[in-house]
């Protein structure tokens, strides 16, 4: 099919003007008006373009699992993903393993090690050390992005997990290790470059 001369034309003229994003825009809403979503254009989308911030925790969502294909589910399926999170966290607080002075990210690392069933007796409980830093960097930065904290842990959850699955005992080499907190930054732009069909969430 030849290229449409009144489109690039456009492109053209946006990029100049400083909008480049807007055709990209266009195409991500479009995107997400099929039902169900279609997994494998959203992710070859997110490995072309950069995800306008508007839509970008909708996107990583449903790549990552924790959102069905199917939008007419979303509201069931977050709401089942809230409960969830209060369920943790309730017996999180219940057997005294946090309080309300703990800060959030080491919350979310106590409710990933629980979820996970690798939570250490708490007679054993000792401050996260630096096994526990990529963990905790991932945190940082992704709370810098999610306001809300049922998101937030979800996407630290399910982030983590797929990125594992993926990379496994590759993880020391592919991210610098001299800022921790660059880790994010690498491992997001790793898992957009290489996504693929997303694992769901459990």
């Amino acid at each position: 099919m030849a290229d449409d001369p009144q489109r690039n034309f456009r492109s053209a003229y946006y990029e100049k003007m400083g909008f480049r994003g807007v055709e990209e825009k266009k195409s991500l809403e479009i995107l997400l008006k099929d039902n169900p979503l279609d997994l494998e254009k959203l992710s070859t989308f997110s490995q072309r373009f950069p995800l306008p911030s508007m839509y970008r925790i909708h996107v990583w969502k449903v790549l990552l699992g924790i959102l069905p294909p199917h939008s007419d589910s979303h509201s069931l399926v977050g709401g089942y993903r809230k409960e969830q999170y209060q369920d943790v966290m309730t017996a999180l607080t219940v057997m005294r393993y946090i309080n309300p002075s703990t800060p959030s990210t080491h919350i979310y690392l106590r409710m990933f090690q629980l979820e996970s069933q690798v939570l250490p007796r708490c007679s054993e409980i000792l401050p996260p050390d630096e096994q526990n830093e990529d963990f905790l960097a991932i945190s940082r930065a992704m709370e810098e992005i999610v306001d809300d904290p049922i998101d937030c842990y979800w996407l630290i959850k399910c982030f983590i997990n797929q990125f594992h699955t993926k990379f496994g005992d590759s993880l020391p080499h592919l991210i610098p290790q001299e800022n921790t907190d660059a880790i994010v930054t690498k491992a997001i732009d790793l898992w957009q470059k290489y996504c693929g069909n997303p694992n769901h969430a459990p």
